[in-house]
C-alpha cells in the first residue's frame, strides 16, 4: 500500500512539473526569398533554435505582401496555427514587378492586415523589416549602401509602434554589417547569378547563419518569452538547404540557378544517367516560355514542389496559326508551338503544369506537351489545353512509351492522341466541352496503345451533346478505359469512327467495369469491345510498358 502511494505521488509530481513547464511554441515563417531556407536567412534562423521548438518556413520567392495573400498562401499559413508568425515583406513590393508591386499605402494596408489575421487566429505578431538589398551604388565608396528598401521598413516600424507588436530590425542591423564589411566583403554570401554577376539580395550558405543569427538576437529582445528558447550559437555553423541537393534549381524572382526552365535545360549535361539523373527543381510561379528538352539530353528530371502543380506552371498560348518569328510569312509547326517539346528518353516532370491556353472556338492544334522520347513519366503533374492537349507520340512507327500517374488532363477535341504507347494511372480526365477525349493512330504492329486505368472522367458544364471516348486518327487506333468512372455526358455510344465505317473494322476500342451514368456497355457501338476478367490482368503498366528492357514506372 505504501508502495502504491509512493508511486501515486511521484506521478502527481511529474504532472505539476510538467503544468508549470510551458509547452514549446511553433514558430511560423511568412515572407519573400529572403526567408527562405535556400535564398534567405530561414535556414540559418532555425539552427539558434533549442530543442521542441516547431519552426514552419511558408516564405516564398517572389512573393510580395500582395501576392502571398492573393495565391492563397496566407491562408494556408494561417491554418497551421503556429503560436508566432515572422511577417517580412518589401522586396518584390517594390516597383517594376508586375502583378506583385504595391503602393506605399496598398503596403501598409496588406502589413496591418498581416498583424489583424494572426491577432484574430489567437496567435503573436512579430514584424521583421526587410534584409537589406547591397546596393553599393557610389563607385567612390564601398562602404556605403543607399537602400531603397528604408521606406518600407520605416512603414513596418510605424505599424509595429502603433500596434505594439513586436517588431526585429533586420533592415538596419543587415544594413549596418554589409556596409561593415563592404562590397568586396559581401561577395562571399552572395549567390552568382546565371551571366556570372553577383546577386546583391538573395544569401548563399556562407549567409544563412550570419543574418539568422541578427534575426534570432532580435526576437530574444522583441519577445522576452521566447528567450530561453533562442540559443546563443547555432547548431550548425554551416547548415545546407535542401534545394542543394539538386543540379539546378529554376525561381523566377532570381533566388535560384536560373530563371528560366530553357535556361537550366541549356545548361544540363548530356551524360546523365538513370543512376544519376540530372535533377532540376522548379519554384512555383507562372513560366511563359516554350520549352524544348532535346535528344541529346536524356535522364533529366523536371520537378515541382510537392502538392505545387497548379502554382507551378509552364504556360504558352501559340498554336499552329500563330506566326513563326524565325520564318517570315511562315507558322509555327506542332513541335514548335508546344508549351513543352520532349524529345529526350528517360525524361521525368513531377508536380507541374503544361499549359497552353489557346481556346479558339475555330478548330486549331494548340499543344501543351509534344513528347516523341521514350519512357517518358508524368507524376502529379497537370496538362491544360483546349484542342489537341497532350501528344504522347512514336515518330516514324518506332515504339515510345509513356507513363502518366495522377495527373490531370483537360480539354475539347482530341485532347489526348497520337502514336505512343501511353498508360494514364488513376488520371483524372476533364472534358471542357462537347468533343472527343482520344485520337489514337496506334500502328497496327503496336499491341497496345493507350490504356486508362482506374481514372476519373468528369465533364464541364458547358458539355450539351456530349463527349466520345474516342475516334481513331489512323486505322488501328488502340484505345482501352480498365474500371474507369464516368460521368453522365460520355456518349452512350462511347465511340466514334470518324466518318469512315472502314475504321470500324480495324480500330481496337474496349473497356472494362467502366462505373457511373457514363458508363453503358449496353448502348456502345458494336464494333467495341467489353473486356473479360481473363483479358485483364494483361493490362498492366509492367505489362504494356515494359518492352524489352523490362521497364517499370508504376512506382512513383
Amino acid at each position: 500500500m505504501i508502495r502504491v502511494f509512493a508511486i501515486l505521488l511521484s506521478l502527481a509530481f511529474l504532472s505539476a512539473s510538467n503544468a508549470d513547464t510551458p509547452a514549446k511554441p511553433h514558430i511560423v515563417l511568412v515572407g519573400d526569398s529572403t526567408v527562405t531556407d535556400n535564398a534567405g536567412w530561414g535556414l540559418g534562423f532555425r539552427q539558434f533554435l533549442a530543442d521542441g521548438v516547431k519552426l514552419t518556413n511558408t516564405s516564398r520567392g517572389g512573393r510580395s505582401s500582395m501576392s502571398f495573400i492573393k495565391e492563397g498562401s496566407w491562408e494556408k499559413a494561417l491554418a497551421l496555427k503556429g503560436d508566432y508568425y515572422l511577417i517580412q515583406f518589401g522586396h518584390n513590393d517594390e516597383p517594376g514587378k508586375p502583378g506583385r508591386s504595391t503602393t506605399m499605402e496598398e503596403y501598409r494596408s496588406y502589413m496591418n492586415q498581416y498583424v489583424d489575421d494572426v491577432r484574430a487566429a489567437k496567435a503573436t505578431p512579430v514584424l521583421v523589416t526587410s534584409l537589406v538589398r547591397r546596393q553599393f551604388k557610389d563607385k567612390n565608396d564601398p562602404h556605403k549602401i543607399d537602400s531603397s528598401l528604408n521606406v518600407r521598413a520605416e512603414v513596418v516600424r510605424e505599424i509595429a509602434k502603433e500596434k505594439k507588436v513586436p517588431l526585429i530590425e533586420l533592415h538596419d542591423r543587415s544594413k549596418e554589417l554589409c556596409e561593415k564589411l563592404g562590397r568586396e566583403g559581401c561577395l562571399a554570401f552572395s549567390p552568382t547569378k546565371e551571366k556570372g554577376e553577383y546577386d546583391g539580395t538573395h544569401l548563399n550558405e556562407n549567409g544563412y547563419v550570419l543574418f539568422g543569427r541578427i534575426v534570432a538576437e532580435e526576437l530574444r529582445k522583441a519577445v522576452p518569452d521566447l528567450s530561453p528558447l533562442i540559443l546563443s550559437e547555432p547548431r550548425n555553423a554551416s547548415p545546407v538547404a535542401g534545394e542543394k541537393t539538386y543540379d539546378a534549381v529554376v525561381a523566377f524572382d532570381g533566388s535560384g540557378t536560373q530563371t528560366t526552365i530553357q535556361a537550366a535545360i541549356d545548361a544540363a549535361p548530356t551524360d546523365a544517367t538513370v543512376a544519376k539523373p540530372h535533377r532540376i527543381l522548379v519554384k512555383s510561379g507562372v513560366y511563359k516560355e516554350h520549352v524544348v528538352i532535346p535528344s541529346n539530353k536524356p535522364f533529366i528530371q523536371l520537378l515541382g514542389e510537392p502538392g505545387e502543380a497548379p502554382n507551378t506552371v509552364i504556360s504558352m498560348a501559340t498554336n499552329v496559326k500563330t506566326p513563326d518569328p524565325a520564318n517570315s510569312g511562315k507558322l509555327l509547326s506542332a513541335e514548335n508551338s508546344s508549351t513543352i517539346l520532349i524529345t529526350a528518353s528517360d525524361f521525368t516532370a513531377r508536380n507541374l503544369t503544361f499549359e497552353n491556353t489557346t481556346t479558339l472556338e475555330g478548330r486549331v492544334q494548340a499543344l501543351a506537351c509534344f513528347i516523341t522520347g521514350d519512357r517518358t513519366a508524368y507524376y502529379g503533374c497537370r496538362f491544360i489545353g483546349w484542342q489537341d492537349t497532350l501528344r504522347p507520340d512514336a515518330p516514324n512507327g518506332r515504339i515510345a512509351r509513356h507513363y502518366f500517374r495522377d495527373c490531370e488532363i483537360t480539354g475539347h477535341v482530341d485532347f489526348i492522341y497520337s502514336a505512343g504507347t501511353a498508360v494514364f494511372d488513376r488520371c483524372h480526365i476533364h472534358c471542357r466541352a462537347d468533343g472527343y477525349i482520344t485520337a489514337a493512330s496506334t500502328p497496327a504492329s503496336t499491341p497496345y496503345g493507350f490504356v486508362f486505368l482506374d481514372c476519373k472522367i468528369t465533364t464541364a458544364p458547358e458539355v450539351k451533346r456530349g463527349v466520345f471516348l474516342g475516334r481513331p486518327w489512323r486505322p488501328d487506333a488502340a484505345v482501352a478505359f480498365i474500371r474507369c468512372d464516368m460521368q453522365d455526358r460520355i456518349v452512350p455510344e462511347g465511340w466514334h469512327n470518324w466518318g469512315n465505317p472502314e475504321n470500324e473494322k480495324s480500330a481496337r476500342y474496349s473497356e472494362y467495369r467502366s462505373t457511373g451514368p457514363g458508363a453503358r456497355p449496353e448502348a456502345r457501338v458494336p464494333w467495341a469491345h467489353q473486356l473479360s476478367d481473363g483479358d485483364v490482368p494483361a493490362y498492366t503498366a509492367k505489362n504494356i510498358l515494359g518492352g524489352t528492357d523490362g521497364w517499370n514506372p508504376g512506382t512513383p
